[in-house]
């Protein structure tokens, strides 16, 4: 018996090409945002949130973020090695905190916005 029409205890698990209606399956709607972080002219990307995350950034700790999410390094100290740091454990570990406190610091705002 085919995996997606097994029964598991929350439903049933679906293939990604199980049809929708009108010609969509669900493999077009998961495709749809495995490009959410595409670049757009000038390096800007289409998702604002990484937009304004980024623009708190200084242009070195970019190149790390940059490093990192296009996985030159495993960790964010072996990021900022491959930008050529010359203490990459210190400049990663900023570049980590100030990255997470950024995003934290943009859903608080966005939660405010919303209230």
């Amino acid at each position: 018996m085919p995996v997606w029409r097994r029964r598991t205890r929350a439903g049933r698990v679906l293939s990604l090409d199980a049809g929708l209606g009108n010609g969509l399956s669900l493999h077009d709607l998961v495709a749809a945002d495995l490009d959410l972080l595409t670049r757009t002219a000038d390096g800007v990307f289409d998702d604002e949130r990484l937009n304004t995350v980024l623009r708190g950034l200084a242009p070195a700790e970019r190149a790390v973020v940059f490093a990192y999410a296009e996985g030159e390094g495993t960790t964010w100290a072996e990021a900022a090695t491959t930008i050529g740091s010359n203490d990459p454990d210190a400049l990663g570990e900023r570049v980590r905190r100030k990255a997470k406190r950024l995003a934290a610091e943009q859903r608080r705002r966005i939660g405010q916005r919303r209230a």
